[in-house]
């Protein structure tokens, strides 16, 4: 098939300055992947307060974690396609305002399916927000910064879903869970419209202007190519694999430290949370780490993030399944915490060097929709259903055990990469022209 010649690259040079409005659209970025992951974690906090009230089971808590998920992964690609051919901006504005409607309905839910459905409108408003977000900043930075501003964003998501956890149980105890959605449900409105003055850096105007972008054919076609690339492949599936362990604990830590520490429900989220941070602040030092160790060989970045993820995997089966509760116990866990995000920023930095300017943002709906699926949407449903079985303590050392399979995975995706780019050396001078 006879395709167009690729576009020439969004990015600015490595030797430009990095400019007042690319720091505006990264801060507006991060704000509302902020709002987003509070919107999106704050149900976990609820589960005690859900569970007395529907009698539920742990499977269908983590459902409710996992319906979000499971929506975002399934329309990210869609999504994507849409933001590339219509412009970026304007479908993060959309997508901002229509995951901030379904929280509201959340708070007017009557039943649990009721529940269940609003929150996976949530995930349908979410799906489009990341990788049109994360195309628009690998298009106003430089490529050397990619990994640490991909991780910085990356880290408002650790931090919302800190927020979301905090805020889950001192609002729901507060003033009802109901109302706790209403609430949380406002800053998404603002931040979203505020979007509008953001600039799409393909195309040099205000967004609200329009963007043509590339043809629907050209996108889809190039984004089939992608997953042919061995270290894209390899790399979401080392990322899903890792991320399956960060959302399977970030959802049920609170639950975790209500139950094995007997810490009532509004306090157990402040405690859980600062699992969360760490993780937060590892997003960001193993980004640093990956770009200065990796030293702009992808083989060894990934070298470095199988390092993380294997020790992520230790410390946390250990954590959860050899030691007692108790200050050592929630010491390791807590050092697992900070390793367990250690691809977080690595893998978008990594599809991105291998992805050609033009079609970015579906590369990223590409990752998240591996990470989504087969990591974010699993894992909360599989812990909870094997905490019916096993217990919560168990449930998650066997949950963990996945970060040996993701270091698996990011070591052969380094290997594959130097085998292919022996093969094709063509292939990646495009995508690095």
């Amino acid at each position: 098939m006879h395709l167009p010649p690729m576009s020439k690259p969004e990015g600015p040079p490595e030797a430009d300055r990095i400019t007042g409005r690319a720091w505006f659209a990264f801060g507006l970025t991060f704000a509302l992947m902020l709002i987003d992951f509070i919107d999106r974690q704050i149900v976990a906090s609820m589960f005690p307060f859900l569970k007395a009230e529907w009698q539920l089971s742990d499977q269908q808590l983590g459902a409710l974690m996992s319906a979000v998920s499971a929506t975002v992964a399934l329309g990210a690609i869609p999504v994507a396609v849409l933001a590339d051919r219509w412009g970026r901006v304007r479908m993060v504005v959309v997508m901002a305002l229509t995951w901030s409607s379904a929280t509201l309905a959340c708070g007017l839910a009557n039943s649990y399916h009721a529940l269940l459905a609003a929150r996976a409108v949530v995930g349908l408003g979410e799906a489009g927000y990341g990788p049109a977000g994360g195309a628009i900043l690998s298009g106003v930075f430089p490529r050397r910064l990619h990994s640490a501003i991909l991780g910085a964003v990356q880290a408002a998501g650790a931090i919302g879903s800190i927020l979301g956890v905090v805020l889950g149980g001192i609002l729901a105890a507060r003033y009802g869970w109901k109302a706790t959605f209403g609430i949380v449900a406002v800053p998404g409105f603002v931040l979203g419209l505020c979007y509008l003055w953001v600039r799409d850096p393909t195309q040099g105007r205000p967004a609200a202007a329009g963007a043509s972008g590339p043809s629907i054919l050209r996108t889809l076609w190039n984004g089939h190519t992608l997953v042919r690339k061995p270290v894209v492949l390899w790399s979401c599936v080392g990322g899903a694999l890792q991320v399956f362990v960060i959302v399977a604990l970030y959802t049920w830590m609170p639950s975790y430290v209500n139950r094995v520490y007997g810490v009532a429900p509004d306090k157990a989220g402040t405690q859980a949370a600062v699992f969360i941070l760490l993780g937060a602040l590892g997003s960001i030092a193993w980004g640093y780490a990956v770009d200065r160790l990796g030293r702009g060989d992808v083989a060894r970045r990934l070298r470095v993030v199988a390092v993380g993820a294997a020790l992520s995997g230790g410390l946390l089966v250990a954590g959860f399944g050899l030691l007692p509760p108790g200050s050592l116990q929630w010491a390791v866990i807590l050092a697992g915490g900070f390793c367990v995000t250690c691809s977080i920023g690595a893998v978008p930095a990594v599809v991105l060097e291998a992805t050609e300017a033009g079609i970015r943002a579906t590369a990223l709906a590409l990752v998240a929709m591996a990470q989504n699926l087969f990591g974010q949407a699993l894992g909360p449903l599989a812990a909870g259903a094997m905490s019916d079985a096993l217990g919560l303590d168990r449930a998650l050392a066997v949950a963990s055990t996945s970060a040996f399979f993701a270091a698996a995975a990011f070591v052969w995706a380094g290997v594959a990469h130097r085998r292919h780019q022996v093969r094709c050396p063509a292939a990646f001078t495009s995508a690095q022209a």
